[in-house]
Order: C-alpha cells, then structure tokens, then sequence
C-alpha cells in the first residue's frame, strides 16, 4: 500500500460536505474549497487524493470553528461527518446495524468500515478489558482528530452517550485511541 495513491471516496466527501454541512459552506468556502480540488457543485468526483480531503478539512475546521483549536475543530467536523454519513445509502445500512452489534464487534469491523470510505486505512485494536480497547489506525497528522470525532460519534451510535475516544499516542503517520464506552442506553 505504500506506493498507491491514498485516497478517499466521495461516500465520505458527501457524509461531510453534502449532507453534515448542508447549508453551512459559505460562498467563500465554497470558493475555497474549489481551488483545493472539491467543487460543490458539480458531481462528486470518483475518488479524492487524501492530500485534497486533509486540506478541504482543515479549510472547513478553520471556517466553520475558528474560535477552537485546530484538535477540537477537526474532532467536530468528524462528528458532523457521521451525522451526515448517516444520511447516505451506504452510512445508514451501517450504522443502523450498531446498536445489534454493540461496541466491541463494532470496534472490529473498524477496518472493513473505514474502507467503504478510502484504500488506505489499517486499524489494530488491542481489547483493554470489557468496555475499553486501544485503537491504531495509520491516520496522518491533523486527520487524527477527524477520525476521532469519527470514532466517538460512532462508537456513541453504539453504545450511547457515556463514550469516550482519546488520543492516547501518534506520530505523524498513525494515532492510537483509548475507546471507553458504557452500556448501551446509558
């Protein structure tokens, strides 16, 4: 995989922009966003490169939360990405299955799930007792907090509201997450 291009697929460019910020991309982050690579209005194109989705993200982070560090920008735009993915044929289907699968099992198949939207990412999870699990992914740089809100408004679809998911280690290339959860409905 080292040597293929990283890229994203527009599942996941509509759960953000489509759908999560409908209403919310301003003239001049539109415009922005078009020199980046992603132009709104026309169709979404087959695949991004992950170099244009990291800086169609922070373009957004920046706009829409200016007030808030670039960690906790991006966190809320990965949470505004599921409320939006579920929206989507292929986000519905997966996330109305989470509840019946619950955390844990979810957590697994964290892989397989992170792939409907990109070639590229690689996850190890490492059980850390009944309701907590270390997660790597091979996430880079300021994307680490996108997948974390990612993480937490998914794993919170599972479980319910007591989840947390912090980051715990990264370096440039990869992140790990401490992912908590309680039972679900609580």
């Amino acid at each position: 995989m080292a040597s293929a291009e990283k890229l994203v697929f527009p599942t996941i460019v509509e759960g953000l922009f489509v759908r999560g910020l409908s209403g919310k991309v301003s003239f001049s982050l539109k415009e922005q966003l078009r020199k980046e690579g992603l132009d709104l209005d026309r169709p979404l194109q087959p695949a991004y490169s992950l170099d244009t989705w990291s800086r169609c993200v922070a373009l957004t982070a920046k706009s829409l939360h200016p007030e808030q560090p670039d960690p906790v920008a991006w966190r809320m735009l990965g949470e505004r990405m599921i409320d939006g993915y579920r929206d989507t044929m292929v986000g519905r289907a997966l996330l109305g299955v989470l509840r019946l699968i619950g955390p844990k099992r979810m957590l697994h198949r964290t892989q397989h799930s992170f792939r409907t939207g990109n070639n590229y990412t690689e996850v190890r999870i490492t059980e850390r007792g009944e309701r907590e699990a270390d997660l790597w992914l091979n996430e880079p740089g300021l994307l680490r907090y996108f997948k974390q809100g990612v993480m937490l408004a998914t794993v919170r679809a599972a479980s319910g509201p007591t989840t947390q998911v912090d980051v715990v280690q990264y370096d440039d290339d990869s992140v790990t997450y401490r992912v908590t959860w309680g039972v679900p409905g609580s």
